[in-house]
């Protein structure tokens, strides 16, 4: 499977998570028709894009190991799904009409079409697929090489030299890849050992809806900042500083985010076309995907010094933004594992090019007005854009009038009021940079507090381990919750190498393994919680409940908390655990006290397992409650038995 693909067809065995049917996450474009056409002629291009691109005859399925792989169907002749007189008032409700039935991606098509015809006026095309088939680029390639098709009089091929989703992931996968695959794996690996938890370490619920709507209201506001002097001064640093505009919007948005989340580590997440070579710029599929862009953003460092880092960052998170999300999931959940924590990519970046700015764009100097924010248009937005597993999400789009920079933040780490205030300043730095009111060797924290940005300040408690920012006293709180246990602390500690580790304190008739299972099953409700790194179990608690008192205290008993040998299963939810995980993963150890992927489980194999444990009467999880850091233990007090078992 192409690694694009692995993502999205992963998706649709999760969607239940939140309330759903299985279905596949699906995009849907309209392409316009000026004049009226026979629908045989219509109907006949269409066919034609099934015959020439293999995307859109492509079913998804698993081989006998339970890897995921593409199924290239022979062509099929087009027939609308839906067909309507009427005019662009009626798109939506033939949108709605085209998706309302589930795709299932191992046997139907992955393309549905429908067309409204305005009579004497032309008409529209309605186009659904599953995100698996294409992705952003893909329809732009679709729509002309369509609208070619149509063209009699055209003096270009409607097709382009392209190569097809199945002969990249060959390519992929092949022998000759092994050690750029290494490389990938390297640097995700490092960025998963050294990001914080979250760029927001605040609780969070679990998530109502994800790609597939939300119940209302939405827990995001959105905020639009519009403006053409705004360009113009982006895209002259990024001609000084010889990097590309995305990346001074993005270095802005660093300033903002480090401020706003209090984290000098920032995290991104960053789409990609994944499209370098030659061969791929025509083609149709999923070939895109998020890079992970991490960088500093430190009191001292210059303005400067941030563009260069977040340059260097970008070069090098899209040099490995082709991997298998799979097997990168599998890595994420290895090293929340070993650091106690479910690590989370909150914040998402794009930068999207649909026009060149309408004004001269030299870098000799600016037209009239531009340079200063008198033209910064602020609104609040309507919500178009949602994922729950997100806690901000900045859009930057240019046009010819201009650039809109839209951001959405989730209500649980911020608000519209704080939004419009971050929208200000990182525009104004974005100009202050660009007519020098800015000095580029200005320390950044006396920036941003000269353009107002909103900072986040952590209270008396909270403090920053393995660069995540850890409420100790909520630690200690929901330490205390295990049954005997009468006090408690959570303290930070200097290691012998110059770091720091969390040292948790409790006084009852307990053992580090039973404490840090007790806060590892905590994760369910809490999942931003970071587990201590040390548990001391003490005879009595400390006259001043101090890290100095509690050091001092007698020890009964201390260690990692880690089992030394594996936790057989013993209630029924666990022994039906234990018995999917054995026959879907052969050799897994269904150690209760491990997580999961950790202990050798595969992610792609997942689905099979919450298949067979629904097959066998029981309900409560779905695949992704897997692929986290909740021992096996914890992922078995969520099933409950429905009393219908099906025969296996």
């Amino acid at each position: 499977m192409l690694w694009g693909q692995e993502h999205y067809w992963f998706l649709y065995f999760d969607v239940p998570a939140y309330g759903a049917d299985r279905d596949c996450v699906k995009i849907t474009r309209t392409w316009r028709l000026d004049k009226d056409l026979a629908d045989d002629t219509v109907l006949a291009a269409l066919s034609a894009l099934v015959r020439q691109y293999e995307s859109l005859r492509t079913n998804f399925l698993q081989d006998e190991s339970g890897r995921p792989v593409q199924a290239v169907r022979p062509p099929w002749e087009v027939a609308f799904e839906a067909y309507a007189e009427g005019d662009a008032s009626d798109i939506p409700a033939v949108t709605e009409r085209l998706a309302a039935r589930a795709f299932d991606p191992a046997q139907d098509r992955p393309v549905r079409f429908a067309l409204i015809r305005e009579p004497g006026k032309g008409a529209w095309v309605v186009v659904t697929a599953i995100h698996s088939a294409v992705d952003g680029q893909s329809w732009t390639v679709l729509e002309r090489a369509f609208l070619a098709l149509l063209d009699d009089e055209r003096d270009a091929p409607p097709f382009l030299p392209a190569r097809e989703p199945r002969e990249q992931a060959e390519l992929d996968h092949s022998a000759e890849k092994a050690r750029y695959r290494e490389r990938v794996r390297a640097y995700w690996r490092d960025r998963y050992l050294t990001i914080p938890q979250g760029m927001f370490p605040d609780y969070r619920p679990a998530p109502v809806g994800h790609f597939n709507g939300y119940t209302p209201p939405s827990p995001y506001e959105r905020v639009a900042l519009r403006s053409r002097a705004l360009s113009f001064a982006a895209e002259r640093v990024a001609a000084q500083r010889k990097v590309p505009p995305g990346v001074v919007y993005l270095a802005a948005f660093g300033a903002a985010l480090s401020s706003l989340s209090g984290n000098e580590r920032c995290v991104v997440s960053m789409d990609t076309a994944n499209r370098a070579d030659p061969l791929l710029s025509a083609a149709v599929g999923c070939f895109f995907q998020p890079a992970l862009v991490v960088f500093d953003v430190t009191a001292k460092d210059t303005s400067e010094a941030l563009l260069s880092k977040v340059f260097r960052a970008v070069v090098a998170a899209q040099r490995y933004a082709r991997y298998s999300s799979l097997e990168m999931t599998e890595e994420r959940a290895r090293a929340g594992h070993a650091r106690g924590m479910n690590l989370r990519i909150g914040v998402t970046y794009n930068y999207f090019v649909q026009a060149q700015p309408e004004h001269d764009a030299a870098p000799s100097g600016p037209p009239d007005g531009a340079g200063a924010t008198d033209d910064f248009v602020i609104d609040k937005a309507p919500i178009d854009w949602q994922d729950n597993s997100a806690d901000l999400y900045l859009a930057v789009e240019t046009g010819k009038d201009g650039v809109v920079l839209s951001m959405h933040g989730h209500t649980s780490v911020t608000n519209a009021d704080r939004i419009a205030r971050t929208l200000r300043a990182m525009g104004a730095l974005i100009v202050g940079w660009a007519d020098s009111t800015l000095p580029l060797d200005a320390a950044m924290r006396s920036v941003q507090d000269q353009l107002g940005f909103p900072r986040r300040e952590f209270g008396p408690h909270w403090v920053l381990v393995d660069h995540t920012w850890v409420d100790t006293g909520e630690c200690a709180a929901r330490l205390a919750e295990l049954g005997g246990v009468t006090a408690a602390g959570v303290f930070p500690d200097e290691t012998p190498d110059g770091g720091t580790r969390l040292v948790a304190y409790a006084v009852g008739p307990t053992t580090p393994d039973e404490l840090r299972e007790h806060m590892a099953a905590v994760q369910v409700d809490q999942p931003s919680l970071v587990l201590p790194h040390w548990y001391v179990v003490c005879a009595e608690a400390p006259d001043t409940p101090s890290f100095e008192g509690w050091a001092e205290a007698a020890v009964v008993a201390e260690g990692d908390g880690l089992p030394h040998h594996p936790v057989p299963p013993r209630t029924p939810q666990e022994r039906a655990l234990a018995a999917a995980i054995r026959d879907h993963c052969p050799g897994h150890p269904s150690d209760m006290a491990t997580p999961y992927l950790p202990a050798g489980g595969r992610t792609a194999l997942a689905p099979r397992v919450t298949d067979h444990l629904h097959a066998a009467g029981f309900t409560g999880i779905v695949p992704a409650d897997l692929l986290g850091p909740l021992p096996l233990r914890a992922v078995a007090a969520k099933l409950t038995p429905t009393g219908t078992a099906r025969k296996q």
